[in-house]
């Protein structure tokens, strides 16, 4: 069965509720990566004082032991320089493609829904089964919390790498990719 892209009722000035969703999502994630993100790698003295207290408030009262916190690890410094070098650049162009509906943004969108998806394991593993006590991430609750901060950055992801699989040509005709059934 042959799925079709969004109806034109499902769209508003010509994009579908996931463009949206999506285009924010772009959009957003620039100046957080470079505002805050990057804090675990770029030295204090290139930030502005008021960003440096925004994370250590963000830190003191969500308790996120991966966000300048004790945990701090090496793996998760790494996810953020990849961010910085791999994603930041592809923030703009996905933004531009999206914006002007390019079908050629299908394969480096199924390449950055991959890698960002998968990079979602192990911090949600991390918050739900280290003991982060040290630092006050103790409850469910604050766990849960927590979780649906990040739980964005898997679900667009996600969202992104179903439409990209389905879609030969997602902004364009609609061409589908046909995925055979056990009952067709």
């Amino acid at each position: 069965m042959a799925r079709s892209g969004p109806s034109q009722q499902q769209k508003k000035c010509g994009r579908s509720l996931g463009d949206w969703v999506v285009l924010v999502y772009l959009i957003s994630h620039i100046p957080i990566t470079l505002l805050m993100d990057s804090q675990a790698l770029l030295p204090a003295e290139w930030f502005p004082k008021a960003l440096l207290n925004a994370t250590a408030d963000y830190v003191a009262s969500l308790h996120d032991p991966l966000v300048g916190g004790v945990g701090e690890p090496v793996w998760f410094n790494s996810m953020v320089a990849s961010e910085l070098v791999f994603q930041l650049p592809f923030f703009f162009v996905a933004t531009y493609a999206f914006w002007k509906q390019c079908n050629w943004i299908r394969i480096p969108c199924l390449v950055y829904a991959t890698h960002v998806a998968t990079t979602l394991i192990p911090i949600l593993a991390e918050f739900w089964f280290k003991d982060y006590s040290a630092v006050g991430l103790v409850t469910t609750e604050q766990k849960a919390f927590l979780t649906a901060i990040y739980l964005p950055y898997l679900l667009v992801p996600l969202y992104l790498m179903q439409r990209m699989i389905l879609y030969e040509k997602p902004f364009g005709s609609a061409t589908t990719i046909h995925i055979k059934s056990k009952h067709t």
